[in-house]
């Protein structure tokens, strides 16, 4: 696989982006749970779903666009107004309580009222004379059109409304044009477009909850970023692992230039882990295919760390930020105490990098080009029941169903000189190393 093209079109995202997206995307998902907690989520999704139901939304329409002309408001103050001004109304309101017509009905209850009857009584007397003028006048018949009428007592009862608190209250409101801005709804819906617009809250509505929720199925059950003094204060152990525990750990191989070290070349630098690979003579043991164990002199030491007792995993994500100085072997790997299997995460060889699995049926993987071993970048390894995928930052690489583990597997950090290449000294520095699982 040859990145070049992809790192020279910017398809291939620089390692200083990927930490940033790495970092955002936990910010963003940190922040979101963090709004979904807050009270101006909750109210804003209380006024939500009140300010955007149908009988909000009717009101709203209804007192916005309601002319006061056709509210019951309207309509008894007109009444009210049409009463005050009808004159015989109110010239009966005049004459009822009037001193003539009291007198008037005082005198038709007494037994003179008789007299009336008679021209003559009428003309020998002025009260007579009054009282059958009144009789005959328009006050009097006035008085009597409205007597037995419902109109002055639906007039009163007008009297009595409009000069209640609660009217006038009705009339200011009704009679308001906007009407709509003094209601409690308004200001709620007022209140509901401020939160709207809130930077954290418009936030909140842009996420993808699904997306959230999938990122979230993920937990780091490994992060190496070297932060200890001394090896045996990290998770790491020199040396390496086998299965039989009678197997000796702590060697080298003879057709190798370096002793490894027993972690005396293992340690922690300006935030990074680093295995120093330095020219030094020494004296080791050293695994010969024909001979055994054998004691040979070096003039190269180096080391070689695993997690083998204190970390295993089988399937999930595996990420790791590094890079390397010195053309000899620097590796990280996934090992199971056994030749095979074995996952190589990343192995620079001098030349070239290398990433893929090795089971019974041998090797599968990629030479990855195109990018400098001696810059840093982030090797990934997403690996399922059903395939194992390999990254170089954001771009995939190689993928492969074949020979996949079935067991779970230790990190293995190296460095070593094969026999063919011309020994130098050198440095493999991880940035930081990350592991998380569903």
């Amino acid at each position: 696989m040859n990145l070049f093209f992809k790192r020279l079109t910017g398809q291939l995202h620089s390692t200083d982006r990927m930490e940033r997206d790495i970092l955002a995307e936990e910010e963003r998902i940190a922040r979101y749970r963090q709004v979904e907690k807050s009270p101006e989520l909750k109210e804003y999704l209380e006024l939500k779903k009140m300010v955007e139901s149908k009988e909000f939304q009717q009101k709203k329409y209804n007192l916005i666009h309601t002319k006061f002309k056709s509210t019951p408001t309207y309509q008894t103050i007109k009444s009210y107004k049409d009463l005050l001004h009808d004159r015989n109304l109110q010239h009966y309101l005049e004459i009822k309580d009037s001193k003539m017509l009291k007198d008037y009905l005082a005198f038709r209850a007494s037994e003179n009222y008789i007299k009336l009857q008679s021209p003559k009584e009428v003309r020998n007397s002025m009260e007579l004379k009054q009282m059958a003028a009144f009789e005959k006048s328009k006050d009097y018949k006035n008085y009597l059109q409205y007597k037995d009428s419902k109109v002055p007592a639906r007039f009163q009862q007008l009297v009595d409304e409009v000069a209640t608190e609660e009217y006038k209250k009705d009339y200011a409101f009704w009679s308001n044009p906007n009407r709509w801005k003094t209601t409690d709804e308004y200001q709620q819906e007022v209140r509901y477009k401020r939160l709207a617009v809130m930077p954290d809250i418009k936030f909140y509505l842009q996420q993808d909850v699904a997306t959230i929720e999938q990122q979230e199925q993920w937990h780091a059950t490994f992060v190496e970023e070297g932060e200890w003094l001394r090896l045996s204060e990290s998770k790491w152990k020199a040396g390496f692992y086998y299965t039989n525990p009678k197997l000796i750990r702590q060697h080298s191989f003879a057709n190798e230039q370096q002793a490894n070290n027993d972690g005396k070349n293992v340690g922690t630098l300006d935030g990074n882990m680093q295995i120093f690979t330095k020219q030094e003579k020494v004296a080791a043991r050293a695994w010969d295919a024909k001979k055994g164990f054998i004691t040979k002199d070096f003039d190269y030491t180096s080391d070689i760390v695993q997690t083998a007792e204190s970390f295993r995993q089988k399937e999930g994500l595996f990420m790791a930020k590094l890079r390397v100085d010195g053309a000899i072997h620097h590796a990280l790997w996934l090992g199971s105490g056994e030749r095979t299997p074995m996952t190589s995460l990343f192995h620079y060889n001098g030349k070239h990098i290398t990433m893929g699995n090795y089971g019974p049926k041998g090797f599968d993987g990629t030479v990855v080009k195109g990018v400098s071993a001696s810059t840093y970048y982030i090797y990934s390894l997403r690996w399922t029941e059903r395939e194992m995928i390999w990254y170089v930052n954001n771009v995939e690489v190689f993928r492969t169903s074949r020979d996949l583990p079935q067991e779970k597997l230790f990190l293995a950090l190296s460095s070593f000189i094969d026999e063919h290449q011309r020994p130098s000294e050198g440095q493999f520095k991880i940035a930081w190393i990350r592991v998380y699982e569903k």
